[in-house]
């Protein structure tokens, strides 16, 4: 049996970034029973495939399924799972037997004391006890070696007890109803070579079947590849000294359960090449406990179905507070000279589909480039920020809830056109900064703020939404609960603030209060009124009808609402808890009351976070009970998250 080889061609980073935001939309598997959601109307299917080995399918793709979404003609090619990928049932005709507690020479298996080597294709069955020995495969360039392990037990103490030094493929197979253990002790060599890994192999890796892999890395990595490295199914409980899984070309999960707990990172992919370096998980469930980032890529991290979990960095427990400036200390017990992100990607990190749970010490979701959220559902608890991009972060559906953050998401150009999101933040709940023109005392940066639709709730102790250039909201569902204190704003922007469409309704305090600009195409009020936190506030017309209504989470002595049922001439009240507070006739596009205007922003970003506990701003102020507060439907406006406490 030939394999097909991929070819590859060369590409710039920035073609990573823009090829793996397309990808995103079509690799959703109907093998996971976790359901995504499309990223594109648009659709290019690739065809399913048969699993047949006879059919010669293995040369092609075999995804279970078709996939649908406008693809890359680069990712596409890396994103394949051939049929032998997947678990097929062997025959005893066609295997080798190897019976590791007392091994013995056969067709292409060699014997040295405890070492067995493997030199030809084939299928091999593992099982019983090879004490502190070393399977070694060192077949011919273009041969798959597949090794059935049935309840086999492998422990070494000077190197890798499983070493795939040569193939085209090594597929390690896990029969139904069988458990397997690999325990290593050292990191062991080959020549100049170091064996990084419990299970390391040189070549493509693939572990697919039914039953179970334990693997006790207590030297280094648990299983790496030195190309591609791709799960198609099992139970893997892999604890290791450093990291978990490592494919430097890529790492595949397609389906399976994996189990990781690390001292280093959960799972990584290194390589810096266009179409290598990236993380794509389109199905199973994978749970990681990392003391350093739980998933980290070099390109690209893609998640398009399946469960994902992860607890990074010791949690959030050493949340950041602030900015020390302005009276709020940077308080953190963390290792800074460690990353302890959730998941990271230095190019692109796309989500379509599936489930993904974070808790980490820094930034839940992070990416040096872009981040597109499109589908599925996240939730995430962060001691710094709950979704940053450093360049451009976009939200296009799906359901977010940042449970706790220092900073809800962030990036220089952030843009909501739909989904629904829920933020609570200790600072800013969305801030958009960072841009190499930004903004500071007064000064208009380049970034951007933009709401185009969705639904948004924020519980912000800082600013609710910042940008240190423009704020703009076109459409949607906005609702903000901002400072109880006068050092922030619910609304700030050292560029133009606009409302132009959608229903908006923000409660905070009035010292940094911020209206929109008389440019904008809806009119907006603002009034002075006075809450306390879990006061019911509510907006109607002169006809009585009720315009937008929510809880607040905090007290406040400014309300500000737009909608476009808002008409000149017409009068407005504001009641709290069915009383009525405030009213204010609508002459003009902004009516009511104002404030100073904003403080300008963070002076010169200084790391983009603004004040805690100077200027009147308040302490942390997030959730740490885990609750996640209450979005409405079908017309009633949702609560605003948040504490029972103005506290």
């Amino acid at each position: 049996m030939k394999p097909n080889r991929l070819s590859t061609k060369k590409h710039t980073l920035r073609v990573a970034v823009i090829l793996s935001a397309l990808i995103l939309a079509g690799c959703a598997s109907t093998q996971s029973t976790t359901s995504s959601t499309s990223a594109s109307s648009a659709s290019s299917t690739v065809s399913t495939v048969s699993t047949s080995e006879e059919s010669g399918a293995d040369e092609t793709d075999s995804t279970g399924g078709a996939m649908n979404g406008t693809i890359g003609s680069v990712i596409e090619a890396n994103l394949s799972f051939k049929n032998k990928d997947f678990y097929i049932d062997y025959s005893t005709e066609d295997t080798v037997k190897i019976d590791l507690s007392a091994p013995k020479e056969a067709d292409g298996v060699k014997v040295s004391g405890s070492t067995v080597t493997i030199t030809e294709a084939g299928t091999y069955v593992l099982s019983g006890t090879l004490t502190d020995g070393q399977i070694i495969i060192d077949a011919g360039d273009e041969d798959d070696v597949r090794l059935v392990l049935e309840n086999a037990s492998i422990t070494c103490t000077t190197t890798a007890p499983i070493y795939a030094k040569n193939a085209d493929k090594v597929i390690i197979s896990l029969p139904e109803n069988t458990e397997s253990t690999v325990t290593d002790t050292v990191t062991g060599t080959d020549g100049n070579d170091e064996l990084t890994a419990a299970i390391f192999a040189k070549c493509d890796l693939s572990v697919n079947g039914t039953g179970t892999l334990n693997v006790n890395a207590n030297a280094n990595d648990g299983i790496t590849s030195e190309d591609k490295l791709k799960i198609t199914g099992g139970v893997l409980n892999i604890t290791s000294a450093d990291d978990g899984l490592v494919g430097k070309d890529a790492v595949l999960i397609k389906d399976g359960t994996v189990h990781i707990t690390a001292s280093g990172n959960g799972i990584k992919s290194t390589k810096s090449e266009a179409d290598k370096g990236y993380v794509y998980i389109g199905g199973g469930t994978v749970n990681i406990t990392a003391e350093q980032d739980g998933i980290q890529a070099e390109t690209s991290v893609l998640i398009s179905a399946g469960e994902v979990n992860v607890t990074a960095g010791g949690a959030n427990g050493e949340q950041k507070t602030g900015n020390a400036m302005f009276g709020g200390a940077q308080s953190t017990t963390t290792d800074e000279t460690l990353s302890t992100k959730g998941i990271k990607a230095e190019a692109a990190l796309d989500i379509t589909g599936g489930t993904v749970t974070v808790d980490s010490a820094d930034d839940s979701l992070h990416s040096s480039d872009s981040m597109t959220v499109s589908g599925g559902g996240i939730t995430v608890k962060s001691g710094d920020d709950g979704l940053h991009a450093d360049n451009t972060l976009t939200i296009e559906d799906g359901t977010i809830v940042v449970e706790e953050s220092c900073e809800g998401l962030e990036a220089i150009d952030l843009t909501i056109n739909g989904g629904t999101i829920d933020v609570t933040a200790s600072d800013d709940g969305l801030n958009a900064a960072g841009s190499s023109v930004d903004g500071g005392f007064g000064t208009a940066g380049a970034d951007t703020l933009t709401v185009n639709g969705g639904t948004l709730t924020v519980n912000a102790s800082g600013d609710g939404l910042d940008s240190n250039g423009a704020l703009t909201i076109n459409g949607g569902t906005v609702y903000v609960s901002g400072p109880t204190g006068d050092g922030n704003g619910t609304f700030d922007c050292d560029g133009v603030f606009t409302i132009n469409g959608g229903v908006v309704l923000g409660t905070g305090s009035s010292g940094m209060l911020k209206t929109p600009t008389t440019d904008s195409k809806q009119n907006t009020i603002s009034v002075s009124c006075t809450g306390s936190a879990g006061d019911t506030v509510e907006v109607k017309g002169a006809d009585g009808n009720t315009l937008v209504s929510a809880v607040a989470p905090k007290s406040f002595t400014n309300v500000m609402f737009s909608t476009p049922d808002i008409t000149e001439g017409e009068t407005y009240t504001v009641y709290v808890n069915g009383t009525e507070a405030a009213s204010e006739t609508c002459s003009g596009v902004v009516s009511g009351a104002t404030g100073m205007g904003s403080f300008g922003g963070c002076p010169g970003n200084m790391g983009d976070r603004a004040p805690n506990g100077g200027m009147g701003g308040q302490m942390p102020n997030g959730n740490r009970d885990g609750t996640t507060p209450p979005n409405g439907n079908g017309g009633t406006p949702p609560q605003m998250p948040g504490n029972t406490s103005d506290t």
